[in-house]
């Protein structure tokens, strides 16, 4: 009885879930929108299986580009702490920008969307251990700023970026983000793609090499002014009292 009665509160609960995630959906007019349709519901599955509240909410909707999120009320207009901005074509979604401001929510978020672009071919435990070992990063080094360099074009395998910017607005909240790239149409069965080491850039001035991936919150806002008003010259009128 008490097995039944678990049970009954489980279906319940994901119940609830799917009825939160019931979006407004405009009136889908390409393939592309439908894949993306498609994905989001593999993603609100995921977030179901881990207890996160689903992607609830469109703000912009077009063939090229959508930005959706996780909202305290269904169909919102405004975003909150978790936004997803889409990169469409006309076969499927290219790219995904998930930004997170709870460090407590990213990592199931975060591995939610990377398992949903190749269901088939990721675990969501493997995703999961993958976005936590990136929080726990950004965790121990709180006030540096973390960006891995984007590679857009799309391949045979989904692949993953991520960036991490403390305090960056000013107001004491620190954004986590994910950038997946899709595989290309036809793909979906794909594993992770290993992605590449960090670029690097040549300073002009010398032949030492800078790593591009990471820097301190400090550096990021030092800056230097510099004025270009020229200097008048000796026999110019702007030097006559």
């Amino acid at each position: 009885m008490r097995k039944l009665a678990a049970l009954l509160l489980a279906l319940m609960m994901m119940s609830s879930a799917t009825a939160l995630a019931e979006m407004n959906w405009p009136k889908l007019t390409t393939a592309g929108q439908e894949q993306l349709r498609d994905y989001i519901s593999r993603v609100n599955g995921n977030m179901t299986v881990q207890g996160q509240p689903a992607v609830n909410s469109i703000f912009e909707f077009y063939e090229t580009f959508a930005t959706m999120g996780v909202t305290s009320a269904d169909n919102a207009d405004i975003p909150e702490s978790v936004e997803l901005t889409f990169l469409l074509s006309a076969d499927g979604p290219q790219t995904l920008q998930l930004r997170v401001s709870d460090a407590g929510r990213f990592a199931a978020i975060a591995a939610a969307c990377v398992q949903a672009s190749s269901p088939t071919a990721i675990a969501l435990e493997t995703a999961l251990t993958e976005t936590t070992q990136f929080v726990q990063q950004t965790l121990s080094e709180p006030y540096t700023i973390i960006e891995d360099t984007v590679n857009v074009v799309q391949g045979a395998s989904p692949r993953v970026y991520y960036a991490y910017y403390p305090n960056q607005y000013s107001d004491g909240v620190d954004w986590r983000q994910l950038t997946l790239v899709f595989p290309l149409p036809g793909s979906e069965d794909a594993p992770v793609a290993v992605t590449p080491e960090p670029a690097v850039a040549l300073d002009a001035d010398s032949n030492e090499v800078y790593s591009m991936n990471t820097r301190t919150y400090e550096e990021e806002y030092q800056h230097l002014e510099v004025f270009l008003t020229p200097t008048p010259e000796p026999d110019s009128a702007a030097n006559e009292p």
